[in-house]
């Protein structure tokens, strides 16, 4: 599990416009769940744990603190994405700001997040990249992001070897 959650409400409330109709500790589930998931599979499974364990201990190096402050950038909006999600449902339809905050609301906070998040996220990999440290950390999970011998443009996928009659 989670040795120690790199954000919480309070940061999300701060940096994006998220409804505040959503209970506390739901919001810090959804939170806790991203970064398990979203921000590990961004930075592998090995220098993520790295960055959790260090965080625990209170023990960044300055880039590694660096690195820390655009992993919680992204991961405030992997949660506010999911955070919205779950706010359209119906499930969450308990209070009253409902009335105020509408589905069309929540569908643009969750239009206009996807592009933050592939920004962000390309100053993150561009930043282990830069790195060697990081970077070598980061290659020791079986991460595509880090894997210099693919190459990718947009969204089109080139490999390295050809792949002549062969399907995958």
């Amino acid at each position: 599990m989670v040795k120690v959650i790199f954000i919480d409400d309070n940061y999300i409330y701060q940096n994006y416009p998220l409804p505040k109709r959503m209970d506390r500790e739901a919001l810090l589930s959804i939170i806790t769940l991203e970064q398990v998931t979203s921000i590990q599979d961004l930075l592998g499974t090995t220098l993520y744990e790295d960055l959790e364990q260090k965080v625990f201990d209170e023990n960044l190096t300055a880039t590694e603190l660096e690195l820390f402050k655009l992993v919680k950038y992204s991961l405030c909006l992997y949660s506010v994405k999911a955070a919205a999600t779950f706010l359209r449902s119906a499930v969450a339809k308990t209070k009253n700001e409902e009335k105020s905050t509408d589905s069309y609301s929540l569908d643009s906070i969750t239009n206009a997040i996807d592009s933050k998040i592939q920004y962000i996220n390309k100053r993150v990999v561009n930043y282990i990249k830069g790195d060697t440290t990081l970077l070598a950390k980061a290659q020791e999970s079986d991460n595509d992001l880090f894997n210099e011998n693919d190459v990718y443009n947009n969204s089109v996928f080139y490999p390295t070897q050809p792949t002549i009659n062969e399907c995958e």
